[in-house]
């Protein structure tokens, strides 16, 4: 019993060095169902090379996410090889990033919306590029929607907005903000506190004053990165 306890020790020693979670979305509750599909997809791949077939996409998306994270911040570095897509009717899927071997994966539900989708696989996509700076998941987390922001939110154009010192937003300058950059506003709001624009005191009123802003899922369902 005792060869047997070490040996399945030594095998999920083994699975986590080249299996790992970096970025789940969602609350805590969800990362255990993210945890599942990741295992029984690389479990699949592993055996025969094949992709489920209701994957939705695989390669352009986050190709062309990558080349412009890439243009934004020299730090990143990514695998030889990524795997994208997204999924229809995963119950409990709320999206992730990962490591699997050498390769790169962000795993989305189709259910999102497009705004959602196109911010989530940016930030997850640049997680996989910071993952080697960051063994934190809250720190790589952080830096990743930093990372992403700046590369979807040019500065010149988030000044246009912010350049006054804003402290309060009302309900037509939040859609009017989400509708120019085609993007939640509170991910906006985290773009002008990284360029200074707005304070952390703000931020802190306006996630107390306020409730969610969206969900993101067409379906109600968690759409918090943790």
């Amino acid at each position: 019993m005792k060869r047997r306890s070490i040996s399945n020790q030594l095998q999920i020693d083994f699975l986590a060095a080249f299996r790992r979670m970096l970025i789940s979305l969602g609350s805590a509750e969800n990362l255990p169902v993210n945890e599942s599909l990741f295992m029984r997809m690389t479990d699949q791949w592993e055996s025969t090379q094949v992709m489920p077939a209701d994957l939705l996409f695989h390669k352009s998306p986050i190709e062309a996410v990558v080349f412009r994270l890439q243009k934004t911040d020299e730090r990143l570095q990514f695998p030889h090889e990524l795997i994208a897509g997204e999924l229809r009717g995963e119950q409990g899927l709320t999206g992730f990033s990962a490591k699997f071997r050498e390769q790169g994966w962000v795993i989305l539900p189709a259910e999102l919306s497009a705004m959602y989708k196109n911010l989530f696989l940016n930030i997850l996509g640049a997680s996989i590029g910071l993952e080697y700076l960051y063994p934190s998941r809250v720190e790589l987390l952080a830096e990743a929607e930093r990372v992403a922001l700046a590369a979807m939110l040019p500065e010149e154009e988030v000044r246009k907005f912010f350049g006054l010192r804003l402290s309060k937003f009302p309900d037509s300058f939040r859609s009017e903000v989400a509708n120019y950059f085609n993007l939640p506003f509170d991910y906006v709001l985290k773009r002008a506190n990284h360029l200074g624009l707005v304070s952390e005191q703000v931020i802190e009123e306006v996630r107390s004053s306020t409730q969610s802003l969206r969900p993101a899922l067409r379906r109600p369902q968690s759409s918090r990165a943790a």
